[in-house]
This record gives structure tokens, sequence and C-alpha cells, in this order.
């Protein structure tokens, strides 16, 4: 689903670099994802669009969809 980050706010748990990523799905509430690194692309800022994937209701991906134009 297409997203839009609200806030990106990362955190460490046992030596391993988490993110906890705030979106709002398009026409939707805002909602949360606690992902590790290698699962959220780099320096996400907010008001970027975001792809998110979820299997079985639980997000397993957040990528950044590319902007318009750009290579």
């Amino acid at each position: 689903m297409r997203a839009t980050v609200q806030a990106v706010m990362p955190y460490e748990l046992h030596g391993t670099r988490y993110y906890q990523v705030i979106y709002t799905p398009e026409g939707g509430q805002p909602q949360q994802a606690r992902l590790s690194w290698d699962m959220v692309d780099a320096d996400l800022q907010p008001g970027e669009t975001i792809e998110v994937r979820a299997i079985l209701g639980i997000v397993d991906s957040v990528r950044r969809v590319p902007a318009e134009g750009s290579a």
C-alpha cells in the first residue's frame, strides 16, 4: 500500500539498529511499524511517499517510492 511518512525514529536493541516508522496510508489513519535496518530504506524523511508491504497484516518492508521524473 502507498503511504506518507510521518516520522522515523531509530533505536537499538541488542546491538541491532531498528526503526519505528509512523506512516499514514492514502485515505487512512496513522499507523506504525517497527522494523530492522534491512527492511527500511535508509534516510526516510517525513513527507516522503513509501510503499508498505505487509503479509497477513504484519509489515515486512517499507520502501521509498521514487519521485516522478527521477531515474
